[in-house]
């Protein structure tokens, strides 16, 4: 028998079962030490601990879905935020846990529970520090006070389209459900406009311009004016003007019609040792040393060679011929394909125009634009109205540019193209000037192509301010085959590659004109879009786009200059709705921006209110009427859609402060939806709210 210990103060009774490797074997022979878990990190920790800390200190349902879509504000508002401490919800697990603040929240979420069962059931409960299991918190009744169960209802679906709640709503939505107007594009240029022997016919003998559209109405009227305001220096603002592929500065404080064509300031420089060269009439350094005839470079050296051989050293003096000028240009026309181009000017937002880029096309190019510049000096304005197919000098922020006048419909506003750049511009006939045969004879190196893949969109600033960066001094080389040519608009169909990094400029545009369905997080607000109305003055031209609050004294109008923009933004919010946009339901909250869908059309709208009905109300910010729409018609606004809104709201002045049905029916007749309206006066207050006087309105209502 062994003897007892009679010293127990360095006994550990751990020691032998450390020391024991087989209990840290399984019965796979497994060493568990090579199993044990690495430690916590930091994060998951404070989330155990949160978890631990709720699982204590508050009672719990854990509850079980009976609809997958479930997210923790829908569980919130079911019991109550006021009710609900936390929520412990998986995205991928059919139960969660909802923590209560206390025991009277857990016993009136058990109530909310027997009442509406079709979203989730009672799994377990924590209630006093135990669970309990469904049947064991189930109280116990006697049979003579049965209460019946509830009745079992279907699932309650999102895309399920139940009655419109308008008794609910505090604001007023439109009576009636008119359909939204559309705004046609008038062409430019007819069928008749290319009769036989006519001018425009023998100009443009492709009829390149009987399909050519005018895209830039929102820049031209300001919408996209850019202003840069010089604090330091306290000058007046100085307007960029983005237009025919170059960028102009014009001051403020001079105005076009101080800038003289015949002015020139040859003195002071021929007084610096500069000689004007005897071709193109540059400024040049270069001599003869015999003759001393000045020219400027080896083009203008290759016109004059064999009339200089003839005269040099005698009395005679080299004089310019233009026919010698004609035979050293290149021939215009599309460029070889994988040669080098650079764009002139964009038509639309898959049509621009590009010209040869090597160094012999580039210096003839530039000669050319220097040559009107020349020509075009104590040249006299147009003695008569000009027509369809002339050839003219445009006057364009102090610099004279050729262009082909397209339309003359409206004897102030003549639309021209720039025909040594693409773009259609309206202007004044007053600075229209007579172009010589010379000048009109000289080559066209504008070219226009069509991008390949590119779909026809109306522009957005971001668009805009893409295609004029790469219209300064980017190379591009052109690809294209002949199969591709576009026989109906006169264009080759092609790709743009740009030289130094080898992308593809066709696909850099669709990638920024096409709009991204956003994350269901921070919406837009309505002022996120720039707002462009109708200025104040007098004898205005408005069209009407919804006259369905005529009773409360307010109409919606836009520009008539600019209500087809509001038609041409319609095909990308209706390519965005029906082809990018996934989300099955969105409810946007009240104040932010969204697109709607109003009688098959997606159009962006404002979320103004929201009752519970699955119907919020919606305003048309393009139109102006107000509808309830089903959250299965609503879908978030993607950012990249950045159109100015052009649609504004206006107070009819002089009305009586109530309107019967009567006086307020005679008003839509007489402001009907759609029509043309010419305004006495628009004024604008402090607040930048907008008014209207009409008058003969108070003859209509008496």
């Amino acid at each position: 028998m062994e003897e007892f210990v009679e010293d127990w103060s360095n006994w550990n009774p751990m020691a032998l079962d450390y020391s024991n490797e087989s209990l840290y074997i399984d019965e796979a022979g497994q060493n568990f030490v090579e199993k044990a878990r690495a430690p916590l990190k930091p994060s998951e920790m404070l989330k155990k601990n949160a978890a631990k800390k709720n699982a204590t200190e508050y009672s719990y349902l854990i509850l079980k879905k009976k609809v997958n879509n479930l997210t923790t504000h829908s569980v919130a508002n079911f019991f109550g935020r006021k009710h609900v401490h936390n929520i412990d919800l998986q995205p991928n697990s059919a139960l969660f846990k909802v923590f209560f603040k206390d025991l009277g929240s857990l016993e009136a979420a058990h109530s909310q529970l027997e009442v509406f069962p079709q979203l989730m059931e009672l799994h377990r409960t924590r209630f006093g520090g135990q669970e309990k299991s469904k049947s064991e918190y189930m109280p116990m009744r006697r049979p003579g006070n049965k209460i019946p169960d509830s009745p079992k209802l279907p699932a309650m679906l999102p895309t399920a389209r139940g009655q419109i709640d308008l008794k609910s709503r505090t604001i007023y939505v439109s009576d009636n459900t008119k359909k939204h107007p559309e705004f046609l594009v008038f062409p430019i240029v007819d069928s008749s406009c290319y009769k036989s022997g006519s001018l425009l016919a023998i100009q443009d003998v492709k009829k390149r311009y009987l399909n050519v559209k005018f895209e830039f109405n929102l820049e031209r009227h300001g919408a996209y004016v850019l202003e840069k305001q010089y604090e330091e220096t306290g000058a007046k603002p100085v307007i960029q003007q983005l237009r025919c592929g170059r960028i102009l500065y014009r001051n403020a404080d001079v105005d076009d019609e101080d800038v003289n064509l015949g002015k020139d300031d040859d003195k002071e420089i021929l007084k610096s040792g500069f000689e004007k060269c005897v071709n193109c009439q540059a400024y040049t350094m270069i001599v003869c040393k015999n003759c001393e005839m000045p020219f400027c470079d080896a083009m203008c050296w290759g016109i004059l060679s064999e009339q200089h051989n003839q005269k040099c050293g005698t009395d005679q003096k080299v004089e310019f011929k233009e026919e010698n000028f004609m035979k050293l240009f290149p021939k215009s026309g599309l460029p070889p394909r994988r040669s080098m181009v650079k764009i002139t000017a964009f038509e639309q937002s898959n049509v621009l125009y590009v010209r040869p880029a090597d160094v012999v096309s580039d210096v003839a190019y530039h000669r050319v634009l220097l040559e009107v510049g020349k020509h075009s000096r104590n040249v006299p304005k147009l003695d008569q109205p000009p027509v369809c197919g002339q050839i003219v000098l445009y006057k364009l922020e102090g610099q004279v540019v050729r262009a082909m006048v397209l339309n003359v419909d409206n004897p102030k506003d003549i639309c021209v193209v720039c025909i040594d750049f693409g773009t259609v511009e309206y202007t004044d006939p007053g600075k229209l000037y007579q172009c010589s045969d010379y000048l009109s004879n000289l080559p066209r190196y504008a070219t226009p192509v069509k991008l390949r893949g590119i779909p026809t969109r109306a522009l957005t600033p971001h668009l805009r301010d893409v295609m004029y960066e790469v219209q300064t001094d980017m190379v591009f080389e052109i690809r294209y085959h002949s199969r591709e040519y576009d026989y109906g608009n006169h264009m080759q169909t092609a790709v743009l590659i740009h030289r130094e990094n080898h992308r593809a400029l066709n696909s850099f545009i669709k990638k920024v004109m096409t709009a991204v369905e956003p994350e269901h997080k921070l919406g837009f607000k309505e002022d996120f879009l720039p707002h462009v109305a109708a200025p104040p003055g007098k004898n205005i031209d408005l069209i009407i786009t919804d006259n369905s609050f005529l009773k409360y004294g307010i109409i919606y109008c836009t520009p008539s200059i600019l209500a087809v923009e509001i038609t041409k933004m319609q095909r990308t919010f209706q390519d965005y709705g029906e082809n990018i946009a996934k989300a099955e339901t969105y409810a946007a909250p009240k104040g932010e921006l969204c697109m709607a869908k109003y009688m098959g059309k997606w159009c962006r709208g404002v979320s103004m209110e929201l009752v519970g009905d699955g119907y919020p109300s919606i305003l048309f910010l393009d139109y102006g009427n107000i509808v309830p729409i089903h959250v299965t018609d609503i879908r978030g606004y993607p950012e990249q859609l950045t159109y100015p809104v052009l649609t504004t709201e206006y107070v009819l002045l002089d009305l009586p402060e109530e309107l019967t049905d009567a006086q307020a029916k005679r008003l839509e007749k007489h402001l009907e939806v759609g029509a043309l309206v010419t305004v006495d006066e628009i004024v604008k207050n402090e607040e930048n709210n907008y008014s209207l006087r009409i008058e003969g309105l108070q003859k209509l209502l008496s």
